[in-house]
């Protein structure tokens, strides 16, 4: 059977391997061969092949690889260099709105160097710390025993695959992982995937901004995100209730070459559907 040459949204993301929500974002953030007939977007096959196999879609192809390697690089300095960007300002404000009580299981997914692990294991009854990067983790480690808390579980896995069972949280976690991933929407299911009926996913990350050489510089995969874009992400996801709000503080940021940002960060939070409901 030959294959089809003009694409759709829905075939170029199968294409891509990506959902639907993805695609449009890097519609919006890399030049893509594609064109907007009406509302409706059309594709080339051939293009799309083409663009995979070179330019900028080459590094957006390997750019999960390249974080992982970034923060492995970055793991024995990165405290000091978050504390620049935002202190302790997010985790306290992130403390007093979301409840996190002695009987929870909680994850901590993109924990980096345990920035919130800390926090929600001084908290919770157990908590399971994952991050792609095996040296982040290492560190995280050595800080939780100079801590003495020992509830806490680590594991190295990526977001969009978690190595854990299903229906077995309580609360979720993920601070400033999403603009890291190269589909947000893979992780929000496996999230979702992840946690008790009723239980709840909580999420920080910066607003859609326009600072470029953040991708660059930081391994940023997304320039930030809209609102509405989470809120429809959570949903397709399988959660309710969803709720995305400003945090009330900034993300301060540097570059090699004098460039400096304040974005905004947001909280979003949604709820897995209990059962019979």
């Amino acid at each position: 059977m030959e294959e089809k040459e003009v694409l759709n949204l829905e075939e170029a993301s199968a294409l891509l391997g990506v959902s639907t929500k993805t695609l449009q974002k890097i519609l919006r953030e890399e030049e893509v061969p594609a064109r907007k007939i009406g509302r409706e977007w059309r594709f080339s096959r051939t293009a799309l092949l083409r663009w995979l196999a070179e330019g900028d879609s080459q590094q957006y192809s390997a750019a999960e690889q390249n974080v992982r390697e970034y923060f492995d690089q970055l793991a024995p300095e990165y405290d000091a260099t978050r504390v620049k960007c935002y202190g302790n300002d997010l985790r306290n404000l992130l403390m007093d709105k979301v409840a996190v009580t002695a009987e929870m299981r909680v994850a901590d997914i993109g924990c980096g160097t345990g920035y919130l692990t800390k926090a929600l294991a001084e908290r919770a009854e157990e908590v399971m710390a994952v991050d792609a990067s095996r040296e982040m983790l290492n560190v995280a480690r050595r800080e939780m025993e100079k801590a003495d808390l020992h509830n806490i579980r680590f594991l190295q896995g990526a977001a969009e695959e978690l190595p854990l069972s299903s229906d077995d949280y309580d609360l979720v976690f993920a601070n400033m992982l999403l603009h890291h991933l190269s589909d947000p929407g893979e992780a929000l299911r496996e999230f979702c995937r992840i946690l008790k009926p009723g239980g709840r996913a909580i999420l920080t990350d910066v607003t859609e901004h326009r600072h470029t050489w953040v991708k660059q510089e930081k391994s940023d995969l997304w320039l930030g995100f809209h609102a509405e874009e989470l809120k429809d992400w959570f949903e397709e996801a399988g959660f309710v209730e969803v709720n995305v709000e400003k945090l009330g503080c900034d993300c301060f940021t540097t570059g090699s070459q004098g460039q400096s940002a304040h974005i905004p960060i947001i909280l979003a939070t949604g709820k897995k559907r209990e059962k019979g409901r």
